[in-house]
């Protein structure tokens, strides 16, 4: 997975009309499974928790559908490519502790993994708008450039592929 700039007004333009949509449609499945399966199903003195809460799961489960199908849409990029980001910073944090261990040790592959976590989740920040995060994640990020560099290790978010996390056998 390669890093690319994507636009931040656009990417939060395009995550707020998926939720808000996905909240609508959800919220329309809901209300109608609900209210179909109660005349059909409902005790009429009351009591449909059981009734009302099958009509919201057969709207979730709908909805989540209705998602999977169109989760591929070309009008979906920016927020796939963050999701795939997330997934992938996700899975090197799990391990973090393991990638710096082989840093310290001089390891080519975890300073490679490192630095794409690292530029992964300053993005991630900045597309999220979280400030704090951003400045305090951008020191730890050049801690770590200055210790590849005592130990002459390269430091290039590009040189990364999934395939590097298979290589920790941890």
């Amino acid at each position: 997975m390669t890093l690319r700039n994507i636009d931040k007004t656009l990417y939060k333009q395009k995550q707020r009309k998926l939720a808000l949509s996905l909240c609508v449609i959800f919220f329309i499945f809901a209300m109608v499974f609900s209210t179909v399966l109660r005349n059909y199903f409902g005790n009429p003195e009351g009591a449909n928790t059981w009734v009302n809460l099958t009509g919201v799961l057969m709207g979730l489960a709908l909805t989540a559908g209705l998602f999977a199908l169109f989760s591929n849409h070309a009008s979906l990029d920016e927020v796939r490519y963050a999701w795939k980001v997330k997934r992938q910073v996700l899975k090197i944090q799990n391990k973090l502790h393991h990638w710096e261990a082989l840093l310290e040790k001089g390891d080519q592959t975890a300073a490679t993994v490192i630095s794409f976590y690292y530029q992964g989740v300053l993005q991630l920040q900045m597309l999220d708008g979280n400030d704090f995060g951003y400045s305090e994640t951008r020191q730890r990020e050049s801690r770590f450039r200055n210790q590849c560099r005592e130990l002459g290790l390269r430091c290039n978010a590009d040189e990364y592929s999934s395939e590097l996390l298979a290589s920790l056998k941890a």
